[in-house]
């Protein structure tokens, strides 16, 4: 799905049709420099075209060329390393100098005489390429070719003009009309389409099969293109489709030929997807996932926007107003007023998560879903984490960050748990179950740490528990059990357990003056969230020394003995792990309730 997504979206924004088969014929050059040359092929001038004021015809048109190239032929050289490019963009090729740039000056020879023979397998390749075709472009390209001598050249002022700027690339224009480019000249363009489709037909390895993107019997690309950008991944790049020869040797398939993907469909998904990850608009970062996001659509830049802030976290007055609005539908079937944002909802976006692999591209998921629909989910998802009002979003990077150690310095969330919260929070579906076996294991094992104000039972991960248990029982058609505030009606022996044990917890630290060095959270947590009858009548036993030390007594008997009684004087034997996650949220909010003033705290005990 989404390799089709990548070439529908080229299809679009290039605007070409999904039959076009000379797309992988070209590729884009950027170029600094056009040569003008005049009817006898001398060059009359060499402008800057990376200056505004000496561009006289549409910028895009100039200032990027497509350029031939060899695609699926193995590249031809009449010397070894040398190339025999048309319509050639490289200086050294084109002059056949070198520029020594201690000196200032230009010279055709060096060590390997590679500007040499460069220049000759330039001109001679050209030249035959260049027989039969009559337009004026290409015979003032042809008399070039035949009387620059480079020898002659090392002076010339225009070179000398340009001369730190020697290495960047050129193009060739009609001189007197610089609308006239070689690169565009029809005749000489539909010569090498012809000559490049003759030589894939002539070619004995080619092998054609109906392309599952195009949909017509085309030569199947044997090796894809590396797609660079992907967090933690090879500089160098990685492919997203490809096997190892031995793999598939058995079953008659090397390569890439068992995808079945066609040539042109490989180089329009690897334009895309390269461009979408060098771009911020289409891409984030979350870990080592790189999460890209389109829409088949010439407009998608204000969406795009949007996305990339809900996913990032990031400061947007935009995204405030449209979550608003959203909330707004969602609670009381209101639309906010978004006529400034012009904001497409019915918009199909793609949202896909890629991971670095060894030697590929390991893609996670992919998700198809209107922009709306998508914005209403991650929403969705803000409000089962609010845990404190006013609180209302978590970014994506700060949940994550409390699934991993707080004592690990490199620790990543596995890919697989970071697939599938991605998926709940877009989808809307439930969270995966190991998102809270891994926060509550990470609130049992990790201690407060005071040096880096670190609580191992801060508001990111109770809004994780509450998202997880809110949502499951709401996907499941039961009773949201999980409020925001301390909730006394709550009989749900972990919650009120987590309550006792904050109580508890306070009561010794009030009759100690808060100078424990260790108190019962760091010694008797962990046991007690997970195995309350082994712990609690030992703490209860060892509180009524504490209580006995306190100006308070009779309020903390009656809240103690309030809990107790609702609990039936007996404690679970064991909790589940949904249950560990209520003995959690229990603890925390009654831990806020205890250690608000206490007029506030006479008010809701």
């Amino acid at each position: 799905m989404l390799i089709k997504a990548l070439c529908d979206y080229y299809d679009v924004k290039e605007k070409k049709s999904v039959t076009d088969d000379t797309a992988n014929f070209f590729s884009t050059q950027s170029v600094s420099f056009m040569i003008h040359l005049n009817q006898e092929g001398q060059i009359t001038a060499i402008v800057d075209i990376r200056k505004e004021e000496n561009i006289h015809i549409g910028k895009d048109k100039v200032k990027t060329i497509r350029v031939p190239k060899e695609i699926t032929l193995p590249k031809r050289s009449q010397k070894p390393g040398i190339d025999v490019n048309i319509i050639e963009h490289r200086p050294l090729y084109i002059f056949g100098l070198n520029y020594d740039k201690e000196t200032g000056t230009y010279t055709p020879y060096d060590k390997t005489q590679k500007a040499e023979k460069s220049h000759k397998v330039f001109v001679e390749g050209n030249l035959n390429f260049c027989e039969g075709l009559e337009s004026d472009i290409v015979n003032a390209y042809r008399y070039f070719l035949l009387n620059w001598n480079p020898e002659e050249e090392t002076e010339n002022p225009l070179l000398l003009s340009i001369a730190k700027d020697y290495t960047s690339s050129y193009c060739f224009a009609y001189d007197g009309d610089e609308r006239i480019l070689l690169h565009d000249d029809k005749d000489l363009r539909d010569k090498y389409i012809d000559q490049k489709r003759s030589e894939i037909d002539q070619r004995s390895d080619v092998v054609c099969a109906v392309c599952p993107i195009e949909g017509k019997n085309l030569p199947v690309a044997r090796i894809h293109e590396k797609i660079t950008g992907i967090r933690g991944g090879n500089p160098v790049g990685s492919v997203l489709v490809g096997i190892k020869e031995s793999a598939f040797e058995s079953y008659g398939k090397t390569q890439a030929f068992n995808s079945g993907i066609s040539e042109i469909a490989m180089k329009k998904y690897t334009k895309v997807l390269n461009r979408f990850l060098s771009d911020s608009r289409h891409r984030v970062f979350i870990g080592d996932m790189s999460i890209v996001f389109f829409a088949i659509d010439n407009h998608d830049e204000v969406e795009c926007d949007l996305l990339t802030a809900a996913i990032s976290g990031r400061d947007d007055e935009n995204l405030e107003r449209y979550m608003e609005s959203v909330l707004g539908e969602m609670q009381q079937g209101r639309e906010g007023d978004l006529s400034a944002l012009t904001i497409k909802k019915n918009l199909v976006f793609y949202v896909a998560g890629l991971t670095p692999n060894s030697s590929r591209i390991s893609q996670k998921f992919v998700i198809k879903n209107s922009f709306g629909k998508i914005m209403e989910n991650i929403q969705q998802h803000q409000m089962d984490m609010q845990i404190k009002e006013g609180v209302l979003q978590i970014p994506l990077w700060k949940l994550t960050k409390e699934l991993a150690s707080p004592k690990a310095k490199d620790e990543k969330v596995p890919p697989p748990l970071l697939s599938a919260l991605l998926l709940a929070l877009m989808n809307g579906t439930n969270y995966p179950s190991s998102l809270l076996d891994t926060i509550i294991r990470r609130i049992r094992t990790d201690q407060d740490e005071e040096k880096n104000a670190f609580i191992k039972i801060n508001d990111t991960r109770v809004s994780i528990i509450k998202a997880c248990l809110n949502r499951k029982a709401r996907l499941m058609n039961k009773k949201e059990e999980i409020t925001m505030a301390l909730d006394l009606s709550n009989t749900n022996q972990a919650y009120l357990c987590g309550r006792l044990f904050a109580v508890l917890e306070y009561i010794q630290q009030r009759a100690s003056g808060g100078n424990l060095n260790r108190t019962i959270k760091d010694a008797y947590f962990s046991s007690a969230c997970a195995r309350p009858a082994t712990v609690f009548p030992k703490l209860i036993m060892l509180s009524q020394h504490h209580l006995a030390s306190l100006d308070a007594t009779v309020f903390f008997d009656k809240l103690l003995g309030g809990i107790v009684g609702s609990l039936n004087e007996e404690f679970p034997q064991a909790l589940s792990m949904d249950d560990q996650g209520k003995f959690i949220i229990g603890y925390y909010q009654q831990n806020n309730v205890l250690y608000t003033k206490n007029t506030e705290k006479q008010n809701q005990l």
